[in-house]
């Protein structure tokens, strides 16, 4: 019932297929191309705890964890740097180099969670609520004097109780409440 690592990890990416916006005047313009080559590199830990330890009444109870941390880089195409360079901001610096679509710089899991074993009324009953989150994330890649998307942190806290019941355990009941917090996945243009 316990259980925890650390790792790291590394990636080399030739030629990846993000989703970039078209240079045409007509909105929402989207395709997926090979974009210039990338790498990304992490750190991630993830944990798993009997609640037990605390009193021998929690023992069915879990409390449980990842937290991943990355960094990612995409080697900009002639074209795709070219265009940034013609429709940066007064001042503004461009690299050679952005973050990678859809790479998250974090990301936060966490949850708590009951089993009710193997005898009583309580057996056959998983239950949890689990949170998680990730960083401000590269949507969709810009082009011209179209605007990089990004999407924006979502807090998301969902609650999930299943109990197998029946002959052998054959049948289940379900419930599933997602978004507790009523947060909005918003993108915002950048």
């Amino acid at each position: 019932g316990q259980m925890i690592s650390l790792s790291g990890f590394y990636k080399l990416f030739e030629n990846p297929i993000e989703i970039v916006q078209y240079a045409t005047t007509q909105k929402g313009s989207f395709q997926p191309r090979n974009v210039g080559d990338g790498q990304v590199i992490g750190i991630e830990t993830e944990f798993r705890q009997n609640l037990a330890i605390i009193a021998h009444g929690l023992k069915g109870f879990y409390l449980s964890g990842n937290v991943s941390v990355t960094s990612s880089r995409i080697d900009m195409s002639l074209t795709e740097y070219k265009s940034r360079v013609e429709n940066a901001r007064a001042g503004q610096t461009i690299e050679e180099a952005r973050e990678m679509a859809g790479q998250a710089p974090f990301i936060i899991n966490t949850g708590l969670s009951y089993d009710g074993g193997e005898n009583g009324f309580w057996k056959g009953l998983e239950a949890g609520l689990y949170y998680n989150v990730q960083g401000t994330t590269l949507q969709y890649v810009g082009i011209a004097d179209k605007p990089d998307i990004y999407m924006l942190p979502f807090h998301s806290l969902n609650f999930n109780a299943n109990k197998y019941i029946g002959k052998n355990n054959r049948t289940k009941l379900g419930v599933k409440i997602d978004n507790l917090l009523n947060d909005k996945k918003e993108s915002v243009f950048r």
